[in-house]
């Protein structure tokens, strides 16, 4: 039986080097697949919606971009991914369902012995193979079609995107064709100048955004494309960056944006929890020792009952990434990558203590969690901090209650003989 979403307790996702991770996949030593492991994401938040551009910021499209430049330094996987897609919806366009084609069956990348020599002589040396200016309008497309804002309706909470373009229906229009920067489906002119871009870009080896593929692979992709522009030869090269994206990147970018403070920030707050459970402790064994045992009632056990339910509260929130005060007003700060601007740039140029103090949540600023589908992950977590707050607090108070400490619990040792509470003149016992 599965238990309902609310009853699962959250857990960040593990982080994932994606240089170690890339690596591992191209030599072998780990599959590709997350290790059959099920992930914490909501499905709302998936790579798929992200890529569509369908969820809205912190976790927008173009959120996923600024992490992978700034944060992991790996954005020419998702520039590459997306300028794929983009090309292989354009072909469609100009020659219909593009599995009607017949490209004729791809060597398997295995069936060939690979090395950075042999890669080489593929990639074209004459100076018309790579125009700098085709090269700097490639990448610009490429960055409109990331920085493409998704549609966060003010009245619905909800985030909707341009509907992708149907593939096989209609003939494209003059100006579709203009859009995509399509082919000659004839010729096939301009794709081989923009594929001999692509290759210079992503594939040959030392290239400005080489992506991070095995070597045998990265060979056939370049062979292929040599007789062929059909998207077709750049689909496996497409498969390895998403499954990198999906199980990798993705996993570290939702682990990320779900934590709402700063590191400072959440620092504190555990600090704080941490100090609240001390505090709890020390009041009640004060109230069972002094000013001796047994001076209390039993029921003074429950004067801790607050201090254990903020500080536990206060500690399952910040061991999972998020400040427990700014997740009860669906509340954030600047997550790291918002800290830069588009140039690469630090937005704020202060150093050492300043910096420090600033990022604390009282001094910096506080955004709005537009995206409704973390809104409710993180309400989630809050749900859930309180409730094991409030089994703590109970737990602790149900054991120190019976310890003999306290007036009803304290066992009084036997009187040897009769206890004189009083007497009269004549000496009898009162």
């Amino acid at each position: 039986m599965r238990l309902p979403s609310w009853l699962v307790w959250y857990k960040k996702p593990e982080y994932r080097d994606i240089r170690e991770y890339a690596d591992n996949v191209a030599t072998g030593r780990r599959p590709m697949s997350p290790d059959g492991r099920r992930t914490m994401i909501p499905s709302r938040l998936r790579l798929d919606r992200i890529l569509e551009n369908r969820t809205c910021s912190p976790m927008s499209l173009y959120d996923f971009y600024m992490y992978l430049k700034h944060i992991e330094f790996s954005a020419e996987n998702l520039e590459f991914y997306m300028w794929f897609k983009n090309y292989e919806a354009s072909y469609a366009k100009g020659n219909g369902d593009i599995k009607e084609l017949d490209y004729g069956s791809i060597p398997s990348a295995s069936q060939s012995d690979s090395s950075v020599a042999k890669i080489k002589e593929l990639v074209p040396d004459d100076d018309e193979s790579f125009d700098p200016e085709i090269a700097k309008e490639t990448l610009e497309r490429i960055a409109q079609l990331i920085a493409v804002d998704a549609i966060c309706s003010a009245k619905s909470k909800t985030c909707s995107a341009p509907a992708p373009p149907k593939t096989g229906s209609a003939k494209p229009t003059a100006a579709d064709l203009s859009n995509f920067q399509l082919l000659n489906p004839t010729t096939g002119a301009v794709a081989r100048t923009e594929l001999d871009t692509i290759v210079e870009l992503f594939l040959s080896p030392g290239g400005t955004k080489e992506l991070n593929i095995p070597p045998i692979m990265r060979q056939q992709a370049i062979a292929d494309l040599q007789n062929s522009t059909h998207p077709a030869a750049l689909k496996p090269v497409a498969d390895h960056v998403y499954g990198l994206l999906r199980n990798c990147s993705h996993r570290n970018f939702v682990r990320l944006g779900v934590s709402n403070g700063t590191f400072e920030t959440i620092c504190v707050a555990t600090a704080l929890g941490f100090g609240n459970l001390i505090a709890g402790f020390l009041v009640v064994f004060l109230r069972g020792f002094v000013p001796y045992r047994g001076a209390h009632s039993m029921f003074e056990a429950f004067c801790a009952w607050p201090m254990w339910w903020l500080g536990m509260t206060l500690v399952l929130s910040g061991l999972r990434g998020s400040c427990f005060f700014l997740l009860l007003f669906s509340r954030r700060q600047a997550l790291p990558w918002e800290r830069f601007d588009d140039s690469g740039g630090k937005m704020s140029n202060q150093t050492g203590f300043m910096k420090t103090l600033s990022r604390l949540m009282i001094f910096d600023r506080r955004l709005r969690v537009k995206e409704k589908h973390l809104r409710r992950l993180q309400q989630k977590i809050v749900l859930q901090s309180i409730a094991g707050g409030s089994i703590f607090a109970c737990a602790c108070v149900l054991v120190f209650i019976f310890l003999p400490m306290w007036r009803e619990t304290i066992v009084l040792p036997q009187a040897s003989g009769p206890l004189v509470l009083g007497g009269g003149q004549d000496g009898r016992v009162a």
